[in-house]
């Protein structure tokens, strides 16, 4: 194609028209943008030509192109191979073709590592190739991009069948509790929440154990190396320690509980004082839950709170682990589903 006729029309292939289907150019030559856009117009593509590459990353921004052929020295040497990284980049799914003036195999190998599905040589020779391909890529693009509409709407349906079904399987838990005259609570052992209080002082622990809060029963350790201790003999329900216990940082103290007991809920605490605060640890980092934190008794009067969220846990962990129990095949294949489905998703063609 180093002449102004080298993708003319004439040249036609067997493919059916993709009517509607657009197609971005990018080539500094006009004269390749007139040729392409009529030999592609020809099959009813929707040709748009440009020819700076800056123009052609914003319109694949604005606007999906199922194919788009770059040349590879737009705007200078080999340029396009970048271009070809970027337009993949913002729209996985576009099946990009290089366009070449020589015969290199580096370019060939750099463009298709960039994204590109072909490398095609810019020659009269090549105008009944580059139309194929075009029409080729088109049809793969819109067979992709339906398909993906299919699979997300599958997922979706999945993932709310999956919901709906484990919900049917609680109601049935609980249904057959009470036929049977179970008592849920005792079950799942949460007549007692067992809290370890981890502070080099005892003000802070001293009032709450005075407080007396029902349902709940306190362990003090002084120090972080105590705490562990205790934490390795023993399943605590809630952990709460102090941000200024001396011997160990509260974030080891915290990290290493939850990694020996995931289901115990940790807190950190500074103060009680004018600039205290009580933090909830999660697995991303920490949430606070109580700012200012200047008596114990405003963490006494969220026991119940941190008690009912603690049961509801419990609750969610009985009935998951019940249902993994009786339908395990069935988790199994929805998981291996799921992953094809996803990796469906995220692989667009080319």
């Amino acid at each position: 194609m180093t002449d102004s006729g080298s993708f003319r029309a004439g040249a036609s292939g067997s493919h059916t028209a993709l009517v509607g289907v657009e197609v971005l150019v990018l080539d500094a030559d006009t004269r390749v943008h007139d040729g392409i856009a009529q030999l592609l117009s020809e099959a009813s593509l929707h040709v748009t030509c440009v020819a700076e590459s800056d123009r052609a990353l914003a319109l694949v921004e604005r606007q999906f192109f199922s194919v788009a052929l770059v040349d590879i020295d737009t705007v200078s040497p080999r340029d396009g191979i970048e271009t070809i990284k970027e337009i993949k980049r913002r729209s996985p799914t576009t099946m990009v073709i290089a366009m070449t003036p020589r015969r290199s195999y580096d370019d060939a190998v750099d463009a298709v590592r960039a994204g590109a599905v072909d490398l095609i040589l810019k020659s009269p020779d090549s105008v009944a190739y580059l139309k194929d391909r075009v029409l080729d890529a088109a049809g793969r693009s819109v067979g992709k991009r339906e398909v993906d509409s299919v699979l997300g709407e599958v997922r979706t349906v999945h993932e709310e069948f999956l919901k709906r079904f484990m919900e049917a399987e609680r109601q049935a838990i609980d249904l057959g509790d009470k036929v049977a005259g179970r008592d849920e609570s005792r079950m799942i052992h949460l007549d007692e929440l067992a809290v370890l209080v981890v502070d080099e002082v005892d003000d802070f622990v001293t009032a709450m154990m005075d407080a007396q809060p029902k349902g709940f029963r306190f362990m003090h350790a002084t120090s972080g190396g105590e705490a562990l201790d205790r934490v390795s003999a023993g399943t605590y329900h809630y952990a709460m320690v102090a941000e200024d216990i001396s011997d160990l940082p509260a974030r080891t103290i915290a990290r290493t509980i939850r990694n020996q007991h995931p289901d115990t809920v940790v807190l950190t605490f500074l103060g009680p004082s004018e600039n205290g605060r009580v933090d909830l640890v999660e697995t991303n980092g920490t949430r606070t839950i109580l700012k200012p934190f200047t008596e114990a008794k405003q963490l006494i009067g969220r026991l119940d709170e941190l008690a009912e969220a603690w049961r509801a846990k419990a609750r969610e962990r009985r009935y998951t682990q019940a249902f993994r129990e009786k339908h395990y095949d069935f988790l199994r294949r929805y998981v291996e589903l799921k992953t094809k489905i996803d990796r469906a998703l995220n692989e667009g063609p080319g």
